[in-house]
């Protein structure tokens, strides 16, 4: 009796045991049950959204692609095997055709921008996330939606195609230092130099010349002369200011300072008058009068800054503007004069003919001074307008 009473006792311990233990194990099973339905009614959803408004791909733990959605294959106008065939299996090979060809490890959500072109051949331009996503077995698939911004990147393309417009219409009408002042502080600073060499020219008989073109040709002549002239001025390091007419305004050693300036600017009167030379063998073969330009360079302290609240000007002031304007129309027609300031400067270099003192407006007498051509021994040529290497060696040691 009592052994039989033991045995019972025994059993239903056994039983209350494997009960426990079975509603243990039933607990932790509804646990992993209910992760995995929340698992996969986020995926349900992200999937829904992906098939109604993104791109979606899943690659799986090998990083091979497994999944694509229907906003896919509308937006690259292809199928799943399609693509396979044209790009490739790999995540790999989904960066690459999307524009990525960095290496990088996806241990979390990586986002970035990235183009690709559809069966048709539009560009289209996407943002794309990437992000790992590991099931209850270690599992990791990778799940990529792309959002389709063409229409934004175009927009931001135009903006910066205008803003580069933009620039380069500033840079045509300022110096560039000016221009990047303009950007950051909204106004220039005036700026004063201590040296600065400044050409005035001016053609002769251009008013009564311009009487007789119609507004088209004349401005189409002034355009081709004064294009030259800005090419001239580029290749020796000179600043244009502007032109009134057919006066035409520039300077050296500024806006950045440099000790070559009185040089520069000669060689530049050699190219500008080469430029009229070569304009006049043109127009004496259609039966026209020869053009000449009175050149006159005074190098000085100025002042430059930019004025107006409406078309901004980039000017010079000073004495040294008003001497250089008394010694353009003090010279020769088809010659350069310089001040006596210059002269000192170049004499070494240039062969130059004194031409006493000469009176200038409001000025009194100024001794000026013909350049003619560099010395023999710092020519290039017969003429000696173009600059041998000893000269040029000896500009780039000032």
């Amino acid at each position: 009796m009592l052994a039989g009473l033991i045995a019972l006792l025994l059993l239903s311990l056994t039983l209350l045991v494997l009960y426990v233990r079975t509603g243990k194990e039933n607990a932790k099973f509804g646990v992993r049950l209910k992760k995995l339905a929340d698992e996969n009614e986020r995926l349900r959803q992200l999937s829904l959204a992906g098939t109604e408004t993104c791109v979606m791909l899943i690659f799986d733990q090998n990083k091979e692609l497994k999944y694509v959605n229907e906003q896919f294959k509308h937006l690259y106008h292809t199928d799943e095997q399609s693509y396979i065939n044209t790009v490739g299996r790999t995540m790999s090979d989904y960066l690459k055709w999307s524009g990525y060809t960095e290496s990088f490890i996806i241990d979390s959500r990586k986002t970035f921008i990235g183009k690709a072109e559809n069966t048709k051949g539009k560009a289209i331009w996407k943002q794309i996330t990437i992000t790992p996503n590991t099931d209850e077995r270690g599992n990791t698939n990778y799940i990529v939606v792309e959002v389709d911004i063409t229409s934004v990147k175009e927009t931001e393309l135009q903006l910066q195609a205008q803003k580069k417009r933009s620039d380069e219409l500033l840079l045509n009408m300022l110096p560039s230092e000016i221009v990047e002042e303009l950007k950051v502080k909204g106004a220039a600073t005036p700026r004063v130099y201590r040296s600065a060499s400044v050409l005035f020219a001016d053609i002769k008989n251009f008013t009564r010349w311009a009487e007789s073109l119609s507004p088209h040709e004349l401005l189409d002549t002034l355009q081709n002369l004064f294009s030259e002239f800005d090419d001239v001025l580029a290749a020796n390091y000179i600043e244009k200011i502007k032109t009134i007419g057919d006066a035409y305004m520039c300077a050296g050693g500024l806006p950045m300072k440099n000790n070559r300036h009185p040089f520069n600017i000669v060689l530049a009167a050699f190219g500008l008058q080469q430029a009229i030379t070569r304009l006049d063998e043109r127009r004496a073969r259609e039966g026209g009068e020869p053009w000449l330009m009175r050149i006159g360079i005074h190098t000085g302290a100025v002042i430059t800054g930019v004025v107006g609240k409406t078309r901004t000007v980039y000017d010079m002031w000073g004495d040294t503007v008003n001497i250089a304007n008394r010694l353009e129309s003090a010279c020769d027609p088809g010659r350069i004069n310089v001040s006596e300031a210059t002269y000192l400067i170049i004499k070494d270099y240039f062969e130059c003919e004194y031409r006493g003192k000469i009176p200038a407006k409001h000025k009194g007498e100024i001794d000026m001074y013909f350049v003619n051509r560099l010395k023999p021994e710092y020519s290039a040529d017969e003429s000696g307008f173009v600059p041998n290497a000893a000269f040029n060696n000896m500009l780039s040691n000032l």
